[in-house]
């Protein structure tokens, strides 16, 4: 049996399904003891499987995220829609101050609310612990120590996704992606910043700017008929190119450097989630977290109002 991890004795998950799962499947391998799932729709077997598979973990089937109250969780995880991220937040602040969130933290699409202000009042309420999950971050980090990457001054980002977003939120959804990664490579501080130019159609959405005098591409496509996702990239003048690969059902990430040396990589996505799991209390990890988070925001309300 798994020692019970006494930071997290019950955790909370809003939208266990999808990314959802992945944050469930981290979360159970902490040992936390008790797990509240509730889901846009109430699933009478959502936790038969995971009961018979987890003995040792006691779940709970909630119909609304006003159940949880009474659960006392020490951490939430919020992977429900972008649209219900503020509500949800608003909620569950309330009574429990250890918040996972995933990207974007929220978005507003009303001018006259600026998603900066509103997310730098979050944020910097000491009482509150809120991570914001970036995998780009860990990405970024494994490609700067395994390329020994000092000065980075261009950076191309292209990430064409099976997601159904369409105008204004493939932005919305994909440049937490590629500003956390430029942010993470370079610094996490916000020095300048100048709009180029900006392309956009109904699948499509690409920006050439600078940031911190780095010139930056990022070119991003979103159809639900692709068969696959790929992620590419190009820092100063190496080529980078995702590789994904299935085995015993877990993923498993290589990068192709320049179409000939393979660079073994943590799954981005499971490494900062279990860097988040890990590091909930340590102020100096949750300050660089949520730096990145506002500075992205900065250059996304900029660049999705031009």
């Amino acid at each position: 049996m798994k020692k019970k991890n006494k930071k997290f004795d019950t955790a909370a998950i809003i939208g266990p399904s999808g990314i959802g799962s992945v944050h469930l499947r981290e979360i159970i391998k902490t040992g936390t003891q008790n797990i509240a799932l509730v889901g846009r729709k109430f699933k009478r077997e959502r936790i038969d499987i995971l009961s018979k598979n987890n003995k040792e973990i006691k779940f709970y089937n909630l119909k609304s995220i006003k159940e949880i109250k009474k659960l006392k969780p020490n951490v939430i995880s919020v992977c429900s829609p972008t649209k219900y991220h503020y509500d949800h937040i608003s909620y569950i602040i309330k009574f429990c101050k250890s918040l996972i969130i995933e990207k974007p933290i929220f978005w507003f699409k009303h001018k006259k609310k600026s998603n900066y202000e509103i997310a730098k009042n979050l944020l910097n309420k000491k009482s509150n612990r809120i991570f914001v999950n970036l995998p780009m971050i860990s990405l970024a980090k494994q490609i700067k120590y395994k390329n020994n990457l000092v000065k980075i001054y261009k950076l191309n980002f292209n990430y064409f996704t099976k997601g159904k977003n369409n105008f204004e939120n493939i932005p919305i959804d994909l440049l937490p992606h590629a500003l956390s990664f430029l942010f993470t490579l370079n610094s996490n501080t916000l020095k300048n910043f100048k709009i180029l130019s900006i392309t956009k159609n109904k699948q499509f959405w690409s920006c050439k700017i600078i940031v911190n005098e780095c010139l930056c591409k990022f070119v991003f496509k979103q159809d639900p008929n692709r068969q696959d996702s790929r992620l590419s990239f190009k820092i100063n003048n190496d080529t980078y190119l995702r590789k994904q690969f299935i085995k015993n059902d877990i993923y498993l990430i290589k990068i192709l450097k320049n179409k000939k040396k393979l660079i073994n990589i943590k799954n981005p996505m499971t490494d900062y989630l279990n860097f988040i799991l890990k590091n909930m209390n340590k102020k100096d990890i949750l300050k660089k977290n949520n730096d990145i988070t506002l500075n992205l925001i900065k250059i996304m309300e900029k660049l999705i109002n031009y």
